[in-house]
C-alpha cells in the first residue's frame, strides 16, 4: 500500500489548525466566564451606603408622607386652605373660597443611637412643608428637633418639642387646625428641656410625671407673635401628670380603656411699647397661665371618646384664646375658657369615623371693646386606610366665629378631601 504524502500533510495541518482554534475558543470562553463571575460576585456584595455616619452605632430611619388636601368653604376663612376661624362678614357677600395644596406633607428622620449606661440614646427630626401653621406659603417648618435619653423609668430630652401643656389632639383631616382656637389648647412646638418619670401601676396601669422649661414665645403658629415681644429672661414652666390603664394592642381605637391627665403652664414675656418716633416708652410684662384636664375612654375595640377642658389667660401662643393674648396700652391679659370632645367609631380596622365639637370663649371685658369673642367648630369625617401606605378621607364641618361690634359675626360650612401616601 502506498501513501499520499501531500494529503497526509494537509490533514495534519487542518487538524492542527482546528485544535488551535478550539484551544483559543476555550481560553476566550474561560475569560468570559471569569469576567461574568467577577461581575456577579461584585453585584452580589452589599453596596456601600449613600450616607456615611460618623457614629457607626447610630441608625437613621427616614420616612414621611405626601398629603394633599382640597378645601371648599362658603365663607372666607383664616388662613385660606384651612379654617382656624371665619373672617367677619363683608358687604360684598362674595365669601366662598377654594384651596388645593400639599403643605401638610412632611419628612422625618428618626435616630436610634447606642446605649449610654442604662439609657438609650435617640432623637427625632420632623419637618412640615410650610413656613408656619397659619400661613398660605410653602416652606420648611421644623416641628420636632430633639435628642433624648430614656429607659423604662426616665426620659430626658432637649430641643424643639410639642407642648407638655394640653397635649391631647383630635384626629381630623384638617390636621393643621385640629380644633386649635376652638377649644384645643397646646399642640404648638417650642424649645424645651424636659424630664419625664414613669411609674408602673399593676399589670396594665402606668402613671407619669412630666416637667419642662420651655420657650415663652414660639413662631410655630405665626411670626407676628414675635413683633415687639421677647422672652422675659426666664423660661415658661410646663407640667403634666397622666394615668393610663387597660392597654390592648388588639383594639382598633388607639387609646387605653382609661386615660386621665392634668397639665399646666405658667410664665411671662415682655412687650416693648414705642412712641411714634420709635423710642421705647414702656415695657409690659404679661403673665401666662393655663390649666387643662384631659381624658380618653375606650369601650371594646371599636368605640372611644376623648377630649379636654382648659382655663387660663394670655394663651394665644398656645393655640387658645382664639390666638389672642393681650389688649390695651398696658397689655392687659385676656382670659378664656375652652373645651372639646370627640367620638371615635371604627367600622372596620381600616375604616373610621370621628365626630367632634370644640369651643373657645374669651372674657368679654378683657377685649377692650374689639376682638374675637368666641369661636366654635362642629365636625365629622370618614377616614379609610386603603393600605398601610395609602389613606383617603373626607370631612365636613360647621364653624361659628363671634366678634365684638362693629365687626360682624360669621357662620359657614366647610368641606375637605384628603389623600395621603406614607413612606
Amino acid at each position: 500500500m502506498t501513501y499520499n504524502v501531500s494529503l497526509s500533510s494537509k490533514l495534519v495541518k487542518i487538524c492542527s489548525k482546528e485544535y488551535y482554534n478550539i484551544i483559543m475558543n476555550l481560553k476566550s470562553y474561560s475569560l468570559l466566564i471569569l469576567l461574568l463571575f467577577t461581575a456577579f460576585n461584585t453585584l452580589a456584595q452589599k453596596p456601600k451606603p449613600m450616607l456615611s455616619l460618623a457614629d457607626s452605632t447610630l441608625k437613621v430611619f427616614v420616612g414621611g408622607k405626601i398629603r394633599s388636601t382640597m378645601f371648599m368653604s362658603n365663607k372666607r376663612t383664616f388662613p385660606s386652605g384651612t379654617a382656624f376661624l371665619l373672617l367677619p362678614k363683608d358687604a360684598t357677600g362674595e365669601e366662598s373660597s377654594f384651596d388645593l395644596n400639599a403643605r401638610s406633607s412632611s419628612l422625618y428622620f428618626a435616630l436610634d443611637g447606642p446605649k449610654v449606661g442604662d439609657f438609650k440614646l435617640g432623637g427625632m427630626m420632623f419637618f412640615m412643608l410650610t413656613s408656619n401653621v397659619t400661613t398660605e406659603n410653602y416652606g420648611i417648618l421644623p416641628s420636632l428637633l430633639y435628642v433624648d435619653l430614656k429607659n423604662k423609668h426616665w426620659r430626658f430630652a432637649i430641643g424643639q418639642q410639642m407642648d407638655v401643656f394640653a397635649e391631647r389632639i383630635p384626629n381630623m383631616i384638617d390636621s393643621y387646625f385640629a380644633l386649635a382656637a376652638s377649644g384645643c389648647a397646646g399642640n404648638s412646638s417650642r424649645g424645651q428641656l424636659r424630664a419625664e418619670r414613669f411609674f408602673p401601676l399593676g399589670k396594665k396601669g402606668t402613671f407619669s410625671l412630666t416637667v419642662a422649661a420651655t420657650e415663652s414665645i414660639t413662631t410655630y403658629f405665626s411670626p407676628n407673635f414675635k413683633n415687639n415681644s421677647e422672652g422675659n429672661g426666664k423660661p415658661n414652666i410646663e407640667w403634666a401628670a397622666k394615668y393610663c390603664s387597660g392597654k390592648d394592642n388588639a383594639a382598633w381605637v388607639p387609646y387605653d380603656n382609661l386615660e386621665l391627665a392634668v397639665s399646666g403652664v405658667s410664665g411671662s414675656y415682655r412687650v416693648f411699647k414705642n412712641d411714634s418716633n420709635g423710642a421705647n416708652i414702656r415695657v409690659n410684662h404679661p403673665q401666662v397661665f393655663g390649666i387643662a384636664g384631659e381624658y380618653a375612654l375606650r369601650f371594646g375595640k371599636r368605640f372611644g371618646i376623648q377630649g379636654e377642658i382648659y382655663k387660663g389667660q394670655t394663651l394665644g401662643n398656645y393655640a387658645a384664646t382664639v390666638f389672642q393674648t393681650t389688649k390695651g396700652d398696658f397689655d392687659n391679659e385676656i382670659r378664656s375658657t375652652g373645651f372639646w370632645t370627640e367620638l371615635a367609631f371604627y367600622w372596620k380596622k381600616n375604616l373610621q369615623t370621628r365626630v367632634g365639637y370644640g369651643q373657645d370663649k374669651c372674657n368679654e371685658s378683657d377685649l377692650n371693646g374689639i376682638g374675637i369673642l368666641q369661636n366654635s367648630t362642629l365636625f365629622g369625617n370618614l377616614i379609610w386606610d386603603i393600605s398601610n401606605s395609602f389613606q383617603i378621607g373626607t370631612e365636613l364641618s360647621y364653624k361659628q366665629t363671634a366678634y365684638l361690634a362693629p365687626l360682624k359675626n360669621n357662620q359657614g360650612i366647610m368641606a375637605m378631601f384628603m389623600t395621603q401616601y406614607k413612606f
